[in-house]
């Protein structure tokens, strides 16, 4: 990193921080998919199992294509629920 602007570096750091952010959910969605347990996955990270499990919850990897990516459901609609005390009208 010598020769370059302090900024330079920052964009450096963060393209190899994002590289390596896609890899690890690779290596997670693989795990996964391996039949690893979210304990384990979470003991690898130095998280807890929940942790662990709430933010990769959603990753999936194609051995077809090799991409990883996430797919959280489909929200459902909620339904408008009526009001409990409507304001009384005269």
């Amino acid at each position: 990193m010598a020769g370059r602007s302090p900024i330079d570096n920052v964009a450096a750091l963060s393209a190899q921080i994002a590289d390596l952010e896609t890899d690890r959910e690779t290596a997670i969605a693989l795990a996964v998919a391996d039949g690893a347990i979210w304990a384990d996955i979470g003991h690898a990270l130095g998280v807890t199992a929940q942790a662990a499990h709430k933010r990769y919850r959603w990753l999936h990897h194609s051995p077809a294509t090799g991409e990883t990516w996430h797919e959280p459901p489909l929200l459902r609609l909620h339904r408008q629920r009526p009001e409990r005390n409507p304001p009384h009208q005269p």
